[in-house]
């Protein structure tokens, strides 16, 4: 888990109770790197509606940086087209399926994107 910024154990404790009963399945591809996603699944479907809003804007915005980041210090390095890829903000409430399917769409079968996801939520829920 060397690729993860906190331990994903440590999320439990800002975990509040469930408030739903949804299914996630965007991040089942990292069950084989032994990375516990049932608490980020869990910690989905324990905020409120309007912050899965948040929280997508939220990883959004550190897409955006990163790119721009990327691209003022690209100097000889390839970078994999999937990075350059552009996501975008949404502006009105969503629901747990709408924020599966968009992470869905953004992993789009990369881990990088499935662990870049898991560090952004990890920065929403412990901010820096």
């Amino acid at each position: 888990m060397n690729c993860l910024k906190v331990n994903p154990n440590l999320l439990i404790k800002r975990t509040p109770p469930l408030i739903r009963n949804n299914i996630y399945t965007s991040l089942d591809s990292l069950k084989e790197y032994n990375i516990p996603v049932s608490i980020y699944y869990n910690y989905f479907i324990s905020i409120e509606k309007y912050k899965l809003k948040n929280l997508w804007n939220h990883i959004v915005k550190k897409w955006m940086y990163m790119k721009r980041h990327l691209s003022e210090q690209k100097g000889d390095v390839t970078i994999d087209a999937s990075i350059l890829e552009s996501y975008h903000h949404v502006h009105l409430n969503i629901d747990d399926e709408e924020l599966n399917n968009l992470f869905i769409q953004f992993i789009g079968g990369s881990d990088f994107k499935s662990l870049f996801l898991c560090n952004c939520v990890q920065n929403f829920i412990y901010p820096k």
